[in-house]
C-alpha cells in the first residue's frame, strides 16, 4: 500500500523542532501553576538545570492556562543578560511582551505609565481581574528590577488586578531567594517566591514512556489521523507499531552511555537530549519503514551517542556551560 503524506518531510514539527509533548515533569507544572492561579498566590519560582526543558513547558502550562481560561492574560518575558540594570530597557522589555506598539519613544515614566494602562487594557477585556506574568530566565534578574516588579505589582493591586508572576529559571533562584531572606528584602520574597517548584526531567522508563506516548496520540495536520509516528512509520504503525513500547530500549540506550561515561551520578536525562535522540532514530530509519520494521538496540544506541547526551552531561556537572547563554531547546 502507497502512504501520501499531508505534508512534506521538512515541514513537520519534528523536522521544524517547534513541537511539545507532555511529560510527568511537564503535567505536574500544569497543575501546579493552575492550583497557583486559582488561589491567586501572587508568585513562585520554577527551576531547573539547563537543557530540561523549561522555557517550553512553560510555553505548554500557557497554552493549558488559556485552554480553561479563553480570555486568560498571560505575558512572557525573557530576561535579558546585561551589564548592568536599565529602567528603560526593563520597560521596553515588558512592554513589548505586552504587545505594546512602539515602545522605544518616551521616557522611562511614560513607559512605566504604558505598561500598567497596557495590563489594564487586556485584563478589561478579560472576564478576570488578574494577569500571569512568566519571567524566564530569572535567574538574570537584578535586585533593582525585582523592586521594579514589586512597583508594577502594587500599581495594579491599587487597580483591583491581581498580578500572579511565575519566575523562571535555574536552581540560582534559590540562591537569590535566600538572600533576600538574609538582607531582609521579605517583600520581594512574599510577592514573587513563596512557592519552589523543581522542574525534572526523564527519571525511569515509566516517565520515557509517557513522554513516547506522545509521539503516538499527538497529530500534524491536527484532526488528522497522521500521527507523529505514523508521519515518518505509516506502515508500521498501521501494522500496530507505537513508541512507547521502545521505552525500555530507549531507557537502556541511555543507561549504557551514562554508565560507561562512568558519571557518579543517578541518571536524569534533560529533554533536550531525549527529543533529540527520538527526532534522530525517526528521521534516520523512516527510508526502512515496513510492516515488519522494528527499532533495534543499536538504532537507539546510535540516537543516543549522535544527540550529546554524554558530552552534554559532562560540561553541565563540570561546570564548563555558560548558564546564562541557555537557550533551552527541548520539546
Amino acid at each position: 500500500m502507497q502512504y501520501v503524506r499531508p505534508v512534506s518531510m521538512n515541514e513537520h514539527p519534528i523536522a521544524k523542532k517547534t513541537y511539545i509533548v507532555p511529560t510527568p515533569s511537564i503535567d505536574g507544572l500544569v497543575s501546579r501553576v493552575k492550583k497557583i492561579v486559582r488561589l491567586r498566590t501572587p508568585g513562585a519560582i520554577i527551576y531547573a538545570l539547563p537543557r530540561f526543558g523549561k522555557t517550553y513547558g512553560i510555553r505548554y502550562v500557557i497554552n493549558e492556562l488559556r485552554a480553561e481560561y479563553p480570555d486568560v492574560v498571560c505575558i512572557s518575558f525573557r530576561c535579558l543578560k546585561k551589564k548592568s540594570s536599565s529602567e528603560d530597557g526593563f520597560f521596553s522589555n515588558l512592554l513589548a511582551a505586552a504587545g505594546h506598539r512602539g515602545t522605544a519613544p518616551g521616557s522611562v515614566v511614560k513607559k512605566r505609565a504604558r505598561l500598567t494602562e497596557r495590563i489594564v487594557e487586556l485584563v478589561d477585556r478579560s472576564e478576570h481581574n488578574w494577569v500571569v506574568f512568566f519571567a524566564d530566565e530569572a535567574q538574570r534578574l537584578e535586585s533593582l528590577e525585582y523592586n521594579w516588579l514589586h512597583d508594577i505589582h502594587n500599581e495594579l493591586e491599587f487597580k483591583g488586578i491581581r498580578m500572579i508572576t511565575m519566575l523562571v529559571g535555574q536552581p540560582q533562584l534559590l540562591h537569590r531567594k535566600s538572600s533576600f531572606i538574609q538582607a531582609g528584602e521579605t517583600q520581594i520574597v512574599l510577592r514573587f517566591m513563596l512557592n519552589e517548584m523543581r522542574f525534572d526531567g526523564i527519571r525511569s522508563p515509566e516517565d520515557m514512556a509517557t513522554c513516547l506516548a506522545g509521539y503516538d496520540y499527538a497529530c500534524y495536520p491536527e484532526g488528522t489521523d497522521w500521527t507523529y509516528m505514523r508521519f515518518y512509520y505509516p506502515h508500521a504503525v498501521d501494522n500496530g507499531m507505537r513508541l512507547e513500547h521502545q521505552a525500555g530500549a530507549l531507557w537502556d540506550a541511555f543507561l549504557t552511555a551514562h554508565n560507561a561515561a562512568g558519571f557518579g551520578f543517578d541518571m536524569e536525562i534533560p529533554m533536550q537530549f531525549f527529543a533529540h535522540a527520538v527526532e534522530i532514530a525517526l528521521e534516520e530509519n523512516s527510508a526502512h519503514d515496513g510492516v515488519d520494521f522494528e527499532f533495534s538496540a543499536a538504532m537507539w544506541d546510535a540516537a543516543v551517542a549522535d544527540c550529546s547526551y554524554v558530552a552534554g552531561q559532562q560540561a553541565l556537572h563540570d561546570g564548563m556551560v555558560d548558564v546564562d547563554t541557555d537557550s533551552d531547546m527541548a520539546a
